[in-house]
């Protein structure tokens, strides 16, 4: 029965684990397709938006349980995204109120480069030095 029994915990860990992936994926890679779409003119549709976010998601989530990617890592990647999002998109309303510039705001490209700094400034944070956030 304690075989049983770790079975069924290592079978919902594992499940709990792959969820809480699929969802960081998500959180870090839907504004990065979605933006790009619009960037591009959105030549795709959003079912296949959401087909590539889908296949993305799973396919990146798939090595936090059966392979060396970390969870905790992909969390911390989230948090520092989402700190620098709003910290480069701070600074770049301050840019933009400073120069006097007026974007309409209905383009994209704006968004999508204060997305790209914070991508940049969270994988750098995280992956490149040996910073944690959260111990």
């Amino acid at each position: 029965m304690g075989t049983a029994e770790r079975g069924l915990v290592s079978w919902v860990s594992a499940t709990v684990d792959f969820l809480l992936a699929v969802f960081g994926f998500i959180i870090v890679l839907y504004p990065m397709v979605s933006l790009g779409n619009a960037v591009f003119g959105s030549p795709a549709s959003a079912s296949t938006i959401g087909l590539v976010l889908g296949v993305l998601a799973v396919g990146g989530a798939y090595p936090m349980v059966a392979g060396d990617w970390s969870l905790g890592q992909l969390g911390e990647y989230v948090f520092v995204l989402t700190v620098a999002t709003f910290g480069w998109g701070l600074l770049g309303m301050i840019v933009i109120l400073v120069s006097g510039l007026s974007l309409a705001g209905s383009n994209p490209v704006p968004r999508a480069i204060v997305w790209v700094a914070a991508s940049l400034t969270a994988y750098i944070v995280v992956y490149r030095t040996r910073l944690t956030v959260l111990d």
